[in-house]
């Protein structure tokens, strides 16, 4: 087999499989239920089972979220900090000397 007859294989084969796979999303039907009509204030109706304002309480994070982890970010800058000061007075520093006149 020639290598446009392989090429032509494998596009064929690869877009009969695409469109094996997109079939079932096409034959899906899709209900479209009609919205209903905004409740206007003015109408008078008043639900029949009135519900409570459930609200989920504002969630506060452990300890450790709030505390460990600012700590441990600012921990790492320090520490990148310090050893990039280091490794500029113990290394460069020895590379160059100041020559007097």
């Amino acid at each position: 087999m020639k290598r446009t007859g392989r090429i032509t294989s494998v596009l064929l084969t690869i877009g009969i499989l695409h469109v094996m796979l997109a079939l079932p999303a096409f034959a899906q039907e899709e209900d479209e239920a009609p919205e209903p009509a905004p409740i206007s204030e003015d109408t008078g109706l008043e639900p029949a089972v009135p519900l409570p304002d459930n609200t989920p309480s504002e969630v506060i994070p452990d300890w450790t979220y709030r505390y460990m982890i600012p700590i441990t970010l600012a921990l790492g800058a320090v520490v990148i900090l310090l050893t990039s000061v280091r490794y500029f007075t113990n290394v460069v520093r020895k590379r160059y000397r100041t020559v007097e006149e």
